[in-house]
Formats: C-alpha cells, structure tokens, sequence
C-alpha cells in the first residue's frame, strides 16, 4: 500500500420515501444536481471513485492535505450544496413532495486519512483496502447532529489553525470486525447563515388586455400541473409541435430554456411564474427572439373545479411602436387559434390519462 491518502465522502440525506412516480422521478433528478454541484466543488485536486446512492467518494492518493485544508474544503461544499438549493427552493415551479422538500436536504461529510491502494476496473481507478472500508462504515456513526463533518484521529492530530465556527467535539462508535473508532466532529450548522440568498428572478410584465382561453381537464390539480409543465408530456398536447429539445436530467423550474421545433424553425422558451392569487398553480413560459409583439409570455393558471382542473391560459404582450404595431393583431388572431387547439388537446391528454 502506498502513503496516507485522504478519502473524502460528502453524503446527502432527507428525502423521504415517496410514493408517485413523480415524486420518485423529481428526488432523482435533484439528486443527481447535487452530486454534481459537489463535485464541482473540489479544489483538492481529488479523484472521484464512484457515486454511492447520494454519496460522493473522493479520495486522494498519497497525500494527506492538513486539517484546515480539509475543513476549507467542507465548507466550499457544503456552501455550494446549501446555495444550489436555496436557488432550487427559490426557483421552483413543481408543487410535488419531492421538489416542496428539497431545501430540507442535508449533508454529512466523513474525513479519513490512512494507506490505501487502487485497482482499475476498466477505465476506472478506485481506492480499496481496510481504510477504506473503515471510511464507509462511518457514514453510520453516532453523531446526533443532522450537518456535520466527521474527521478521524490521524487528519485531527496533524493539527493547524481552524476557523473560529470549527467546533471539534470528540466521539466514537462501534463497529463489527473493526472494534472502537475514535474521531472528531464538526457542527456544520454554523455555517448556514453565511449561505448568500440567490437574486430574485425578474418576473415578466402583463398587459391589461391579455389574451385568454380556458378548459377543464379532468385530472386532480397536481397531475394536471404535471402534464402541462413536465416536457416529457409536452408533445402529447401541442398540436404543430414536431420536436421538443430540453435538458432530460433537469426537473423544470424558473429559467429554464427549451426549444419547439416547428416545421423545421426552432422556437426559443423560458420558464417563468407568476401570482395569480392564492389555491392556484402557474406555469408560464416566456418566447425569446423575434416575435410580432414585445415580450410574450403565456401563462396556464390552474384551480381545483368540478370534474378536475381549470386550465386558463392567458398571454401577455406588449405592442410595438409603429408601423410594425399593425402586426399584433394578426398575432392575436393566430395566437388565439392555436391556444383553442392546444387546451382542446390538453383536455383530450387529461382524459387519456384518466381513461375516460
């Protein structure tokens, strides 16, 4: 085995069990933004292993950067993790289990230092040895604390000035075939406070005469927000759509872009929301580029209504100066056209869905 290596293992938990599909789906996807999120935020120079479950495992080999160093690195991350969810939290769109909690998540960093070695599997090179295997286990340990970065012996007595929210609080749990482990932990709820707000998002402006047309899709409130503003179902309601090009591994929320192919034209969106008053859902959606009118952005406001869902879809527009203002008529008049049809196709996509 080669030198003291440190291996680094910053751990997401929170999620409870769910039990939609869309649930399920939207955990998955904001997870898989954390680890990414977490991952960018090595300045350590470490290798990843592999992802396991909500976890990420680092390691470096041959090399064992001081204590500070290593508290310097847990606070990047978990500054990065609890500012991506803030902006999430913020940002969001989706009313279902998954989504509402995200900002509860919380993270559990485990800090080893010892002699390890590595094998490649393919192209993969991954530590492995007792080290290695002592790190894991203490992912479960006996810390009470739900944030907190735990830190053996070896990386604690390498010693170095720590920052004056570091609180190194003494520990030890019991492990089968391995016996008592002694180690260190360090409180990381100090450091919420210190996570910036992200900026709010700028919301469209309304016109005072917007374009309007409505429908009742009989599905429950929260399935027909999911028809309407998951991309996976996009197509299967919006006639003259030939193509929907989107980030598969994103769950939607505030400014995000996609892109309608239409008759071979690509046709720029962006996410927005807005309040419509309170007991309903907005979804809306801003077109970017050349358009006959200034800043159009469509909104579907839903609420709860005899046999499921009202859908009113309202588009909001500015006019522009003269001469080129004698388009927004014509605008509206096709605009019109096509949202008859698309809520004609959204209530016929509800009822599909409930095998009516």
């Amino acid at each position: 085995m080669n030198g003291n290596s440190l291996l680094f293992i910053p751990d997401i938990s929170g999620f409870t069990e769910f039990v939609k599909d869309t649930e399920i789906s939207h955990s998955r996807h904001v997870i898989s933004e954390l680890l990414e999120v977490i991952m960018a935020s090595d300045e350590l120079g470490m290798s990843v292993s592999e992802l396991e479950g909500d976890a990420v495992v680092f390691f470096l080999q041959g090399k064992t950067p001081s204590l500070p160093e290593v508290v310097a690195q847990v606070r990047r991350t978990f500054h990065a993790f609890h500012s991506h969810l803030k902006r999430y939290e913020q940002d969001r769109i989706c009313p279902c289990g998954a989504c509402r909690t995200a900002h509860e998540l919380t993270l559990k960093v485990v800090a080893h230092s010892g002699p390890i070695d590595t094998i490649v599997v393919r192209e993969f090179e991954k530590p492995y040895g007792p080290d290695v295997i002592l790190a894991h286990r203490l992912l479960k340990n006996d810390v009470a604390t739900r944030e907190y970065a735990l830190v053996t012996n070896g990386l604690v007595q390498s010693g170095g000035d720590l920052p004056d929210w570091v609180d190194l609080v003494p520990g030890s749990s019991s492990y089968e075939s391995i016996g008592e482990v002694s180690y260190h932990h360090i409180p990381l709820g100090p450091l919420r406070e210190s996570v910036p707000d992200p900026p709010a998002p700028v919301r469209p402006g309304r016109s005072s005469r917007p374009l309007t047309r409505e429908t009742v899709v009989p599905l429950p409130l929260e399935e027909t927000f999911e028809l309407v503003s998951n991309f996976e179902h996009r197509l299967s309601w919006t006639p003259g759509v030939d193509e929907l090009v989107y980030d598969r591994d994103r769950v939607n929320r505030i400014g995000t872009r996609h892109q309608c192919v239409i008759d071979g034209n690509l046709l720029d969106f962006e996410t927005v929301s807005g309040d419509f008053g309170a007991d309903r859902l907005v979804y809306g959606e801003r077109i970017l580029g050349e358009t006959p009118v200034d800043e159009p952005t469509l909104y579907y406001i839903l609420e709860e209504a005899d046999g499921g869902t009202r859908v009113c879809a309202e588009v909001h527009y500015r006019s522009k100066p003269f001469p080129r203002s004698i388009l927004g008529p014509l605008f509206r008049l096709a605009f019109g056209k096509q949202l008859t049809k698309t809520l004609g196709a959204l209530q016929s996509a509800g009822k599909n869905l409930n095998g009516k």
